[in-house]
């Protein structure tokens, strides 16, 4: 078993472990801080949950705060700067990742100083793409039909946002990508232009970067080159936003908040001679103004 006391570090030491199996603070902030370092993440808001349910305000979001309250009176409910138009409420879900790492592969490493930090990378990173993937994809939060029902993502809350966010019918195929983020950021209120940026699937991008004519063989389609912006408004893409649909907003109104409690536990199944973790998390999503969002589809 001495492959195993190679891995007792980190944020897979026992020593991390208090009784019952979740993980001391210290080593959770370290899971956290990993999974927040994903390029896509560290765009938006990303919220540490020490509770299931916590508020979330996006001051630098929301427009014309300023209000004038004359003395001797006390400032509506309209008229607060965290009233309900600025904020929401995450009410994180619990959900289960369960790696595997075989013993081939541990005695293949047990010689390799940085297999701590490589597997607490990978297990990072795994969390990052399934979370990613949720909040884009996620369609429901009843379970009802695994993974896309573990949790409402940002495209199906924009979609369900009834009167509050736009949206707008767009076809790409038939007018071009041009005329398609044109008809968006029309639609976009004007205060929120300057902090907004379109959110796109990556192949999608791609397809608007050769309308445009102007791609050199060679450079690279990069988040601050002229090809990843129309008409001076950023282009964020990632391959997990469903294709033929762009969110148009600013990214910190996108909210993933993950709660600060993790129980992880080890165990060592000797007929499949592996070793299995169970990592048992909660999460949600949200969009803070919903006015601020504009929904292409």
């Amino acid at each position: 078993m001495h492959e195993l006391v190679k891995l007792a570090k980190g944020v897979i030491q026992p020593g991390d472990l208090t009784p019952g199996g979740t993980l001391r603070p210290e080593a959770s902030e370290r899971l956290i801080s990993l999974v927040f370092d994903d390029p896509f993440l560290t765009k938006i808001t990303t919220r540490r949950m020490g509770k299931l349910s916590a508020d979330v305000m996006a001051f630098d979001v929301a427009s014309r705060q300023l209000v004038r309250v004359p003395e001797g009176t006390e400032p509506s409910a309209a008229q607060i700067a965290n009233g309900s138009g600025v904020g929401c409420t995450l009410r994180a879900l619990p959900v289960q990742l369960f790696p595997t790492l075989s013993l081939s592969f541990l005695r293949d490493n047990a010689n390799n100083p940085q297999l701590v930090s490589d597997v607490e990378a990978s297990f990072a990173r795994k969390f990052a793409l399934e979370y990613l993937d949720l909040g884009f994809n996620g369609t429901n939060d009843d379970n009802s039909a695994g993974f896309l029902t573990l949790n409402k993502g940002w495209v199906q809350i924009a979609s369900e946002a009834t009167s509050d966010t736009v949206k707008v019918n767009i076809d790409p195929g038939a007018n071009g990508w041009r005329a398609s983020l044109k008809q968006l950021l029309d639609a976009l209120p004007a205060q929120y232009r300057a902090q907004a940026a379109f959110i796109m699937n990556t192949g999608d991008a791609d397809t608007y970067a050769m309308e445009l004519g102007t791609h050199v063989t060679g450079s690279a389609l990069v988040a601050e080159s002229p090809l990843r912006r129309f008409l001076g408004v950023p282009i964020i893409d990632n391959p997990y936003m469903p294709a033929g649909k762009v969110l148009l907003t600013p990214p910190t109104n996108l909210v993933f908040g993950l709660h600060t409690e993790m129980v992880q536990t080890r165990r060592f199944n000797e007929r499949a001679r592996a070793v299995e973790w169970t990592f048992d998390t909660a999460c949600d999503y949200e969009i803070v103004v919903k006015q601020a969002c504009v929904y292409g589809y």
